[in-house]
């Protein structure tokens, strides 16, 4: 069972909490008492040098907050103790437990610094005495300390009730803090699925931190899945569409080539069935060959080179001349020299295939060709097409042209705008007063 992070929110709180708690008890139970203890006896081992060096019993009391005692050691032990007793109850110091012992008596009389702990009972308290010689007297030093057991007992009860609110008021706040925590990602896991079903949705959080970080880039993403699923759409159309106009286009010749196979096996043959059969023949294959170099434009080949692009259209332009008599060619162009970094034959193609389609397509006798100084190609010509909607699309073949005298398949002008694209220039046909018009931009995005 999977859960919520609300509940694992309050859990680790809680668990550190605990933790943390736990840990205060136990060195307040077992740790703190001996300390104490520790700081105070090195308080009076402290007070007992500075009172050996200065021998000033107020300055050393005021300034360690002990008590400074002496008796003679020339007494007997019942004497002693009993004096000692009377000088703590002059400094208000009652204890129903003290008692100075044959064994500390022996071992000062030693020269020794004994200390001594006198646990006071039902008093809570408890009282840390240090002995030693000073010639024939008894020195003590001692100080009060309070039953720091029976102190942390109850410090440790208050923590306990303290844990047991703490915990509840951290149930209550991780309850709400989860609750705004989890709404936007539950708006996330809705676009998620969302977008899972082919809705791209947009996220709106506006949280101030990571998690609209993270919408952003959901955003982004449902975006880029988007154009990607309408561009996949689009691709499946297009196929969609090549393969019913290369059955088209293929239908024709295969169906011509059987019907004069079939009078050549009848006897009917004239003399001009098998040169007929090799015409379409020839159609078929430039139709698969176009239809191959199409398919290839799809692939990113580089092999760029340096050449002048006013050279290359002069130079397709040559191949034309033959043509000058029935259609004439005017090409203008602002710039004497044009240097293009690029993969030379695909621009080849490029250039052919608007200039060969002008010629073969123009209803007029004049072709127009002119490169600004935007570095903008455009060819226009008359045309009698009145729709050119279609006319980067595979196979699309206009119907003036649908003439056999005229080879063309309906890939050239597509085949042009794949490649275009895939060098990065942008391709743009219009249709005006009987004019056609198209144009390539070699720099500029968009086209004028």
């Amino acid at each position: 069972m999977k859960q919520k992070i609300g509940t694992k929110l309050t859990i680790y709180i809680t668990l550190v909490v605990i933790i943390t708690f736990s840990i205060s008890l136990a060195v307040s139970q077992f740790f703190l008492p001996k300390y104490y203890l520790h700081q105070l006896n090195q308080k009076v081992t402290n007070a007992f040098s500075v009172y050996q060096e200065f021998e000033d019993k107020s300055l050393v009391e005021d300034q360690f907050d002990v008590t400074i005692l002496s008796v003679s050691l020339e007494d007997n032990i019942n004497v002693l103790n009993e004096n000692l007793k009377q000088q703590l109850a002059r400094e208000h110091i009652a204890l129903n437990k003290f008692w100075v012992s044959e064994e500390v008596l022996q071992k000062v009389n030693e020269d020794k610094i004994v200390g001594k702990v006198y646990n006071q009972g039902k008093q809570k308290s408890s009282f840390i005495a240090h002995y030693s010689k000073d010639d024939n007297q008894l020195i003590m030093i001692g100080a009060s300390m309070a039953n720091f057991i029976e102190i942390a007992n109850f410090i440790n009860r208050f923590n306990i009730f303290f844990l047991i609110v703490s915990i509840l008021l951290i149930i209550i706040i991780t309850a709400l803090l989860s609750r705004k925590l989890t709404r936007p990602l539950n708006e996330l896991k809705k676009v998620a699925k969302e977008i899972g079903e082919l809705d791209f949705k947009q996220a709106e959080i506006r949280t101030g931190d990571e998690i609209e970080d993270l919408a952003r880039s959901i955003n982004k993403m449902s975006k880029a899945l988007e154009k990607a699923q309408q561009d996949l759409s689009k691709r499946n159309i297009d196929l969609k569409q090549f393969m019913i106009g290369l059955t088209h286009e293929l239908k024709t010749p295969l169906a011509l080539v059987r019907v004069y196979s079939s009078g050549i096996e009848d006897g009917m043959d004239d003399g001009t069935y098998l040169a007929t059969i090799n015409k379409q023949v020839d159609r078929m294959e430039k139709i698969i060959i176009d239809m191959l170099y199409f398919a290839k434009t799809e692939e990113n080949d580089s092999n760029k080179t340096t050449f002048d692009l006013i050279m290359l259209i002069h130079e397709i332009l040559n191949n034309y001349r033959h043509i000058q008599g029935e259609k004439q060619i005017f090409f203008k162009t602002e710039v004497t020299e044009y240097i293009l970094t690029a993969e030379q034959d695909k621009i080849h193609f490029i250039f052919e295939n608007m200039i060969s389609n002008a010629v073969k397509y123009a209803s007029g006798n004049e072709i127009h060709i002119y490169f600004d100084e935007d570095s903008i190609f455009e060819i226009s010509n008359d045309t009698t097409l009145t729709d050119i909607s279609r006319i980067w699309q595979p196979f699309y073949v206009g119907e003036s042209s649908r003439d056999k005298n005229f080879s063309g398949t309906g890939l050239g002008l597509a085949t042009v705008k794949s490649l275009a694209e895939q060098l990065g220039y942008s391709v743009q046909a219009r249709l005006s007063n009987g004019k056609i018009n198209f144009k390539i931009g070699f720099v500029n995005p968009t086209l004028r």
